[in-house]
């Protein structure tokens, strides 16, 4: 039985009840308050337009925080869909234990980002890093943590980040993989082709809308990096590892610049509504 429009809109209400209330409400204020010098202990609060966005916009910090995610989100998320393709490719096929490959494969995403984060600052320190005791035990100098060095920190950061996410890409990618016919696999290989041409011609027009929908989670997810980064640089050395939402962090608990922090927080979440848009726009044009 079909429901009507009215009915569908009584099984509705409670959760639009609770989304406005909790959700939509407190969005709502928090925008409003961009707008104002408001801060928790502002003792009068006024209204000055758009002085907190053209503030931030001609901040050089916020500049090269849009760079550090710009350049951050162009590389880690191929890398954590290839990375994520090649561990489903790899497990496409039963195998005895395969249960427990994938159950171990979603640990580094059942880890925190903050505990992942201090793991690998610890992995990375020249005094108690694998590098550094690996160094000293042949007599060598134990050398700096890449963490902490220009042109590697933000390397670094991605290859964190990867090896957090890769897996869960695997998790979702691999249903989608061992649902294709095994004769389409087979047919490929009789015709000669490459396994690179496999991929393109039989996995990636059975997977293509399932490949953008991860696409699209993992920039919004890129798009809004932050405990990671907090834990392994706080954004250094500099500015090369300052993301948009560490700048908003800092500026709001540790400058205790409340307006700014709020207004920089809203263009991260104005630049995600970006991402969940296009993915809209795309998913249609996919839909046959």
């Amino acid at each position: 039985m079909q429901l009507t429009r009215s009915e569908r809109a009584i099984l509705a209400a409670p959760l639009l009840v609770v989304l406005s209330i909790w959700l939509l409400g407190p969005a709502i204020l928090g925008l409003i308050s961009t707008f104002s010098n408001y801060a928790p202990v502002e003792p009068s609060v006024e209204w000055v337009g758009l002085h907190n966005f053209q503030t931030i916009l001609s901040d050089r910090t916020f500049g090269a925080a849009i760079r550090n995610i710009v350049v951050f989100t162009l590389i880690a998320v191929p890398l954590e869909l290839a990375t994520g393709f090649g561990l489903a490719s790899a497990m496409r096929r039963p195998f005895r234990g395969r249960s427990a490959v994938r159950l171990l494969l979603l640990l580094p995403w059942m880890v925190s980002p903050i505990a992942s984060g201090v793991m690998w600052r610890f992995l990375f320190d020249s005094e108690t890093g694998l590098l550094g005791v690996a160094f000293r035990s042949i007599g060598l100098p134990a050398p700096p943590s890449p963490l902490s060095q220009h042109g590697l920190a933000l390397v670094t950061v991605v290859f964190v980040e990867t090896w957090r996410v890769a897996p869960l890409v695997a998790f979702l990618l691999l249903p989608g993989l061992t649902s294709i016919p095994r004769e389409r696999w087979e047919d490929a290989a009789l015709d000669g082709v490459s396994r690179l041409g496999r991929i393109r011609h039989v996995a990636l027009p059975a997977l293509g809308p399932l490949v953008l929908a991860v696409t699209m989670f993992l920039s919004g997810g890129a798009l809004a990096t932050f405990d990671s980064v907090l834990t392994t640089t706080g954004g250094g050395p500099g500015t090369e590892t300052l993301m948009p939402a560490l700048y908003s962090y800092d500026k709001a608990f540790t400058f205790s610049d409340w307006p700014i922090g709020a207004a920089s927080a809203w263009l991260i979440g104005g630049a995600v509504l970006v991402a969940g848009l296009a993915y809209l726009r795309l998913s249609r044009r996919a839909d046959p």
